[in-house]
């Protein structure tokens, strides 16, 4: 088999980390903190939208691709982990940035996408300030998820005679 990353998938793993930078940056944070939940949620929900939208347009997501072996369905669920690891703020990135500690934070913090892989490099980096959390989190884990995923999602079975 023979692995290849094109520009589209390479392409969407820059996006990705580009977009881990900016939505975990600590004015958008605390601009976010500033919101009751229905605003939250409809920027949220925007965000989504015009991710998928203006992704989409640049042919880095394509609607109609078709998923034909479990390998590519597990390059997807990487893709798809990146992507809410950028887009969600249940981390204890949001406590620091909006109360200054991350101390007695709620185990569920540590839930969601952003959470387990903040805590993952936690773990792996324990004298790691949170400003390196933050960019090995939100930019470098979906960058290396969007390409490996995209190396499983785009491979194509090379068959020997």
């Amino acid at each position: 088999m023979k692995l290849k990353l094109t520009d589209r998938e390479i392409g969407l793993a820059i996006a990705m980390a580009i977009m881990g930078y900016a939505l975990s940056a600590r004015e958008w944070i605390l601009w976010l903190d500033k919101l009751n939940p229905g605003e939250g949620l409809v920027v949220y929900y925007a965000i989504l939208y015009g991710c998928l939208y203006v992704l989409s347009k640049l042919g880095l997501v394509v609607f109609g691709f078709r998923i034909k072996d479990p390998i590519q369905t597990f390059g997807l669920l990487m893709v798809t982990f990146a992507f809410f690891i950028v887009v969600d703020w249940e981390s204890p990135w949001v406590e620091v940035v909006t109360r200054g500690h991350y101390v007695d934070i709620s185990p569920i913090h540590y839930q969601a996408e952003d959470g387990a892989t903040w805590w993952f490099w936690q773990k792996m980096l324990p004298a790691a300030d949170p400003e390196t959390l933050r960019l090995l989190t939100f930019v470098a884990t979906p960058f290396i998820l969007c390409l490996i995923g995209g190396l499983l999602i785009s491979r194509k079975p090379k068959l020997s005679v």
